[in-house]
């Protein structure tokens, strides 16, 4: 079934049906879909492969709740500062603007994400 496509051995039209056939031959390996093989005991070897899980935590931490608290607390202490010491400097009334306004987020957010949550 072999057929050599030499030019010297075939002629014009045995030349043409030979490329046909080659052209018939290369789309139906490309168009054929493989067929997967699967192990049975391949969901069980993976498994057995993977590390142990790690132990879950059963103690909740609030380490955001925390840093919440000391911003608000921080927050609260500078603009306490900058209220007694305040000399009417531009710089200084808008550094106490943004304060407050961290403030009142942080409190917001502290009061949405306490009743939120739950």
């Amino acid at each position: 079934m072999h057929e050599s496509l030499n030019p010297e051995d075939l002629s014009q039209s045995a030349m043409e049906h030979a490329t046909e056939h080659l052209d018939q031959r290369i789309v139906r390996a490309l168009e054929a879909a493989p067929e997967p093989q699967i192990p049975g005991d391949f969901a069980a070897r993976l498994a057995s492969r993977l590390p142990a899980g790690r132990p879950v935590s059963l103690t909740p931490t609030h380490y955001g709740k925390n840093a919440m608290l000391v911003g608000i607390a921080l927050t609260l202490a500078a603009l306490l500062i900058l209220a007694r010491h305040t000399t009417g400097d531009a710089a200084f009334g808008l550094l106490e603007s943004l304060l407050l306004a961290q403030f009142i987020a942080l409190a917001v957010w502290f009061t949405v994400w306490r009743y939120g949550l739950r």
